[in-house]
């Protein structure tokens, strides 16, 4: 079994990574971003495709992966995961109707509850209590190795597909919340007067979306809402789709402090 991921803060490499080697204990996973990716993807006729929910959508870095490789997608069968904040919506229904158009087959699914990464808008801030961080990853463990041991045991999941995901994701598109990830946009902002120049959040973006002039960090237009460098930069110079940083959180950096 092969796992493949997009992973903006390290909660969706985890879950991927522990998912199948609870199933078995070689199993690979690879990045979206890895060279190689495809090339093992012929090897396996089951895998695993997991992504972060972002705004009850897939991140758009992700739609265009499975979109730009539907070929290599065909006669294989797939077995989605979602880590999400507060709702995952339309995520899992998406990527299902994603590969089913690519000729694979759907065998299942899973959503595990993560921190958030989202920590530059105020309404993330009322809705999540940082400080249970770890306690949420511990919960978050143990429904992963649950749920791969079910698949293991021939027993198939489908969780993120009842009728409230849909009702959900219906109410947020018509809030305008569903589009803000459905394309690439003009982000992070940044903070000149914090921003140090250090060039990690360049060096960090899937995008290739960030470069450093005159020492400091500038823009463009395509960014995929990942927040990966908003949860690494040093400074805190930078922020996506709000305009304050109430927090940070980086998956590894989350595990390092509760060891």
């Amino acid at each position: 079994m092969l796992g493949i991921y997009f992973s903006g803060t390290g909660n969706t490499r985890y879950a991927v990574e522990r998912f199948v080697t609870v199933i078995d204990s070689t199993s690979n996973s690879l990045s979206i971003e890895d060279n190689g990716v495809l090339s093992e993807l012929t090897k396996h006729e089951i895998f695993v495709f997991g992504f972060p929910v972002y705004y009850s959508n897939i991140p758009k870095i992700a739609k265009d992966f499975i979109i730009e490789n539907k070929a290599c997608f065909k006669g294989k069968k797939v077995f989605i995961i979602a880590t999400k904040g507060l709702f995952n919506a339309f995520g899992v229904g998406h990527a299902k109707r994603m590969f089913k158009d690519c000729g694979a087959e759907f065998i299942g699914s899973s959503q595990f509850n993560m921190p958030d990464n989202i920590r530059d808008l105020k309404i993330m801030e009322v809705a999540f209590d940082y400080s249970k961080d770890g306690k949420m990853l511990e919960k978050a463990d143990r429904k992963i190795v649950k749920a791969a041991e079910k698949f293991k045991a021939g027993k198939r999941q489908k969780s993120g597909l009842n009728p409230l995901n849909y009702i959900i994701g219906f109410f947020l598109k018509i809030l305008r919340f569903y589009p803000k990830t459905d394309s690439y946009i003009s982000a992070p902002k940044v903070d000149i007067g914090k921003c140090n120049g250090c060039g990690l959040c360049a060096e960090l973006c899937p995008m290739k979306n960030l470069k450093i002039t005159d020492s400091k960090v500038v823009s463009g237009s395509k960014c995929t809402v990942c927040y990966r460098c908003f949860g690494n930069c040093p400074t805190q110079a930078l922020t996506v789709l709000g305009d304050k940083v109430y927090g940070q959180y980086v998956f590894e950096k989350e595990m390092r402090e509760e060891d």
